[in-house]
């Protein structure tokens, strides 16, 4: 499955993604209810970012499928309230991610999402193309992955938070 694993949310991207709830069938226009479990977040900070879900009421639908039936293009919405405590000092913060958001995975591995308004975004200690850190962006955005796994945010039209700053 080319889907990123601990993405935050839809909204919130490491980014911060969850599951399809077990059981759950496609409704109203294919939509399905989509949970985000509580992950620690290591390497995007000097110290590990805990992050527990608040409030989740998050779906996904899947637009389109390669041929061995794997997402190609998904799309999440919904609430998402996340608590995000650093580890080493127990400093907290809650932060509303909730919004919309689009991904088209890639045939390389690489993947483009579309942020319409929140979502949390790790980027790794030693990404290329973007500053490492746990950043909480409102607004739209762009995130891009590349096949080697080079992150970047685009956030010309968005906020945002470098939680790393934050709880520090």
């Amino acid at each position: 499955m080319r889907r990123l694993s601990t993405i935050a949310a839809v909204a919130g991207i490491t980014v911060v993604l969850g599951a399809p709830v077990a059981g759950a069938t496609g409704g109203k226009d294919g939509w399905v209810p989509y949970r985000t479990q509580p992950f620690d977040s290591v390497g995007r900070c000097s110290f590990t970012v805990h992050a527990d879900i608040v409030q989740d009421e998050e779906e996904v639908r899947t637009d389109a499928t390669f041929p061995d039936g794997s997402p190609r293009i998904q799309e999440f919405r919904g609430p998402l309230v996340i608590r995000l405590t650093n580890t080493a000092n127990g400093k907290s913060a809650v932060r509303d991610v909730s919004g919309y958001g689009r991904v088209v995975y890639k045939q390389n591995g690489g993947a483009i999402w579309y942020f319409g308004q929140g979502v949390a975004i790790g980027i790794p200690i030693g990404n290329k193309a973007y500053p490492a850190g746990y950043y909480v962006v409102h607004g739209r955005s762009w995130y891009t992955i590349q096949p080697d796994g080079t992150r970047d945010i685009k956030d010309r039209l968005a906020d945002v938070e470098n939680m790393c700053r934050t709880l520090a």
